[in-house]
């Protein structure tokens, strides 16, 4: 072989390899552009995932603030209800004392067939306050 082959063949080895070199340095790059378009696509994923976890955060407190305040009006109209129990039987009880006083100073009336005490039910299924006085 005469030296112009051997330059020639190395000219052709080291354009070769140049070729090789690009083409290993263009793959590389086209694989990070990919690796980073599949990173912002993740990152994009999770930061959605984290809005959609904050969103269900909220739903979650605004739920539980929603149930807290039930709470406290079932509580409310408890004691109200209590109240007015308390209320009614104090008013019950004054009745009972007013007729039992009436009967202390009228005993006869209360034996008078005429004025027999209201039997008539209340609205609840319930007698009324004078038929409870009654033996």
């Amino acid at each position: 072989m005469s030296t112009g082959q051997w330059i020639a063949i190395v000219v052709g080895v080291l354009i070769l390899l140049i070729i090789i070199g690009v083409g290993v340095r263009m793959g590389r790059k086209r694989k990070v552009a990919a690796d980073q378009a599949k990173a912002g696509e993740l990152r994009r994923d999770a930061e959605r995932a984290r809005l959609d976890a904050s969103e269900h955060a909220a739903n979650a407190a605004t739920a539980d603030a929603r149930a807290q305040q039930a709470r406290v009006e079932a509580e409310k109209l408890r004691l109200e209800a209590d109240a007015r129990a308390g209320d009614a039987s104090a008013a019950a009880e004054r009745a009972r004392e007013h007729d039992q006083r009436a009967a202390e100073l009228d005993p006869d009336r209360a034996n008078r067939p005429d004025e027999a005490p209201d039997r008539s039910p209340r609205r609840d299924g319930t007698e009324s306050v004078a038929d409870q006085q009654q033996p």
